[in-house]
């Protein structure tokens, strides 16, 4: 589809995008980030359709790229989505490129019932462009949140999670892509969210990634050694992860995960979910690294039968090293 603002002409391709574009597309991204963008050739080719609604915003300049976002709209909960890719060609810069992909980008999203709109970014003339266009930082975070009512990010997270309803438990899937962002960048009490991601509360550690944050858990998938669990709430609301990974060492499996302290009750299930697996996969016993200042977590991985048998790896808190508590469960507890 094309359309035009007083500038420029803006090109929207849905996926799954034609191969040439596809490689243009990539090669572009790729010069800018330094990043190898094999990972989303199941995106571009429209093998996530089901979850998640993709599309590229283009502005050509002649015969070359001028630039470009990716908006990631989700299906599963269609009040949030997630902007990447947003990159313009040097050669055009100061023309107002990205503010052009990103607004339209945003318009989609708001005409489509979308109320967050997610974006990670480090790079302070572009969040001066995101910022007049409505977004706004999170704290303990290098993301920003665009808020269809205009509200603070912070009071629709509080809102987001406000709702009281029953939760089921589903294996890890690319329909979580865009859910777990809101997850992970609300403030929780725990130090550590999950070691096997290194994940930590926004509340002690800025949490960089936004659209990466998928990867660190899609990764625990290679070559069979581990996979995570979500709990959702009847409306769609991803409320708490879990994780396992096996050790190739001695095959004990190392399991963590957390909840929204308003699902808290959900954090005995949802890591049963991991455990179990890692015992169907051979494992003799399963192993927590806790902070030595997630008390309430230490006490949690007691009541699944879970026994302090020494001191893991530091964590590295802000600069700040943390003991940890090494606890396990065999298979036999």
């Amino acid at each position: 589809m094309r359309m035009k603002n007083s500038v420029h002409d803006i090109t929207e391709l849905e996926v799954p995008l034609p191969e040439d574009l596809k490689g243009e597309f990539v090669n572009f991204w790729e010069k800018t980030f330094g990043t190898n963008y094999a990972a989303y050739n199941g995106v571009f080719n429209a093998e996530e359709i089901e979850f998640n609604h993709d599309i590229v915003y283009m502005i050509r300049k002649g015969n070359k790229l001028g630039g470009t976002c990716h908006l990631t709209h989700s299906i599963v909960n269609p009040e949030l989505g997630g902007l990447g890719e947003v990159v313009t060609d040097p050669e055009f810069s100061n023309l107002g490129i990205a503010g052009a992909v990103c607004k339209a980008a945003r318009d989609e999203f708001q005409k489509h019932g979308g109320k967050v709109i997610f974006l990670g970014t480090g790079n302070p003339v572009a969040a001066r462009v995101y910022f007049r266009l409505g977004w706004r930082k999170l704290a303990g975070a290098q993301l920003m949140a665009c808020v269809t009512s205009g509200e603070p990010p912070e009071d629709f997270l509080v809102d987001y999670f406000r709702k009281s309803e029953s939760v089921i438990f589903t294996p890890a899937s690319c329909s979580d892509r865009i859910p777990m962002i809101p997850l992970i960048v609300v403030p929780h009490d725990w130090q550590v969210l999950d070691a096997n991601t290194g994940m930590y509360s926004t509340r002690y550690v800025d949490q960089n990634p936004c659209m990466g944050l998928y990867f660190l858990y899609e990764a625990l998938q290679e070559k069979g050694l581990g996979t995570w669990f979500g709990a959702r709430s009847v409306s769609g609301i991803l409320t708490g992860l879990s994780t396992v990974r096996i050790n190739n060492d001695n095959h004990q499996c190392q399991v963590d995960g957390f909840t929204h302290h308003h699902f808290i009750n959900a954090w005995e299930e949802l890591m049963m979910k991991a455990i179990k697996w890692g015992f169907s996969k051979g494992a003799p016993s399963c192993f927590a690294t806790v902070s030595a200042e997630d008390i309430e977590k230490k006490s949690l991985f007691e009541s699944l039968g879970f026994n302090e048998i020494g001191t893991g790896d530091d964590f590295d808190i802000n600069g700040r090293k943390v003991p940890s508590f090494r606890m396990e469960m065999s298979v036999n507890a």
